[in-house]
């Protein structure tokens, strides 16, 4: 035997009677730890970027939710100025054919309410159509969290 691997021998029976355990398997118990460790950092981050890319895409949902709810409530808002336009168009020519103030009295006050009615209609379109684009936006959201809460669970 060479003086090297004299050396080297005495050094490892020197460790094992200082620390009572062989410096083979202590290398051993290490690398099987490293390992273990590297093999649940690599799961904690396949499950980071699953939820990751699952709020992406709830996110994106959200958006596109959100964009297509603005243009509903734009077209009701055009569509509700356009009927009140056309109604209060249809009005002034009514009053031009008025024959006497009691006629324009009584057209008046008919305009009035007809435009209190379907005021009230468009406010209660708006406000469910409203209420079903909040809706629509909230619902990747809510169904995001409801997966990480049942993933959390288990």
């Amino acid at each position: 035997m060479g003086a090297a691997q004299q050396s080297t021998e005495k050094m490892m029976a020197d460790a094992k009677s200082m620390m009572g355990m062989d410096p083979t398997k202590m290398s051993e118990t290490f690398r099987a730890m490293t390992q273990k460790s590297m093999e649940q950092s690599k799961e904690a981050y396949s499950r980071m970027k699953l939820a990751a890319d699952d709020a992406t895409r709830a996110l994106e949902t959200t958006m596109e939710h959100a964009h297509q709810g603005s243009l509903s409530l734009s077209k009701k808002a055009i569509e509700a100025m356009r009927s009140n336009a056309e109604m209060g168009f249809a009005h002034l020519e009514k009053m031009m054919g008025a024959k006497s103030f009691a006629e324009v009295i009584e057209m008046q006050t008919s305009y009035v309410r007809k435009q209190i009615e379907m005021s009230t209609d468009q406010s209660k379109d708006m406000q469910a159509l409203t209420q079903s684009v909040a809706q629509d936006m909230m619902k990747p959201g809510r169904e995001a969290f409801q997966k990480a809460s049942d993933a959390a669970k288990h």
